[in-house]
């Protein structure tokens, strides 16, 4: 679970992050980057209040995206495709 948050976090970046929670961007930096600090559980709770999409990711390793609930492969799948079906017309 606390990989998932890291690349979660990695995947939106530690500046985007502070300004949706406010939280300062050097903790998110350190969520992301160092994996000798433990992720805190008021870390989940931020990113999930600012981005609910990723909290079935995050905690269970699954998507759902019929229900909004995506990771960032998901996202990179989902972008790539939408480019190629745009390019293939």
């Amino acid at each position: 679970m606390e990989e998932r948050l890291r690349e979660v976090v990695r995947y939106i970046g530690p500046s985007t992050l502070a300004k949706r929670t406010g939280k300062e961007r050097q903790r998110w930096q350190t969520v992301a980057t160092d994996t000798r600090t433990k992720a805190r559980l008021e870390d989940f709770a931020e990113l999930i209040k600012a981005y609910p999409e990723y909290e079935l990711y995050i905690v269970h390793g699954e998507i759902d995206p019929a229900r909004g609930q995506i990771s960032p492969g998901y996202n990179e799948a989902d972008r790539n495709l939408a480019g190629h079906s745009a390019g293939s017309r």
